[in-house]
C-alpha cells in the first residue's frame, strides 16, 4: 500500500486556467473529504501481530493518528508544574516510555483496544488498572518500537515502500 502523503510543490504552468480549476475542484472535495476520514477508514488500519519463538501471542489492528491525538498522548504521559494565576501550563517531565504506550493505545482501533489492552480478564490476572499499564507489561521494548514505527508510517511520518520522501513527493 503506498501512499504519497508528501505535499507536492505547485506547478504555474499547469492547471491555472478557471476552467481547469472548476473541473478539479471536485476532485479537491473528494480528496479533502477522504484525508479528513482517514482513521476511520479500515484500508488505512494494519495488522500488528507479536510472535515470540515463531509463536503467534496475540494481534491487534493499529490506525493512523492524527496530530491532536499525538499531542494527547504527550500530555497524558507528562507531568506539569502547578499553574500560577495567569501562567501557562508548564511541562515539568515527559516519560517517553509512557508516551510510546499511549501512542499504542490511542491507535490501537476500538473494537481490538477492548479484546486486548482494555480486556478485564488480563488486567486482573496481571494486576493491572489501564489499558496502556497493559501495554507496558506484555509488550517488549523492541516489539513497542516495531510497532510506533508502523504507526509513525501509516500516520504519514514515513514512507512504508522504500522510498525517501523526495521521491514519494515527485510521484
Amino acid at each position: 500500500m503506498s501512499k504519497n502523503t508528501m505535499p507536492e510543490t505547485f506547478d504555474e504552468n499547469i492547471g491555472n486556467t478557471k476552467e481547469d480549476i472548476l473541473m478539479n475542484e471536485s476532485d479537491i472535495l473528494r480528496g479533502l473529504i477522504e484525508a479528513g476520514r482517514e482513521k476511520e477508514n479500515e484500508n488505512a488500519y494494519e495488522k500488528i501481530q507479536i510472535r515470540r519463538g515463531g509463536v503467534l501471542k496475540f494481534e491487534f489492528r493499529i490506525r493512523p493518528l492524527s496530530e491532536d491525538e499525538t499531542n494527547a498522548c504527550l500530555d497524558h504521559a507528562s507531568k506539569f508544574a502547578p499553574r500560577r494565576k495567569g501562567q501557562p501550563k508548564r511541562k515539568i517531565e515527559t516519560d517517553s516510555a509512557k508516551f510510546r504506550s499511549w501512542l499504542i493505545y490511542t491507535a490501537t482501533v476500538d473494537e481490538d483496544r477492548k479484546k486486548t489492552w482494555d480486556n478485564k480478564q488480563a488486567q486482573e490476572a496481571l494486576d493491572i488498572l489501564h489499558g496502556v499499564d497493559m501495554i507496558d507489561a506484555v509488550l517488549l521494548a523492541g516489539e513497542k518500537d516495531a510497532v510506533i514505527s508502523r504507526i509513525d508510517e501509516i500516520s504519514g511520518y514515513g514512507s512504508d515502500d522504500g522510498e525517501t520522501p523526495d521521491d514519494t513527493a515527485k510521484n
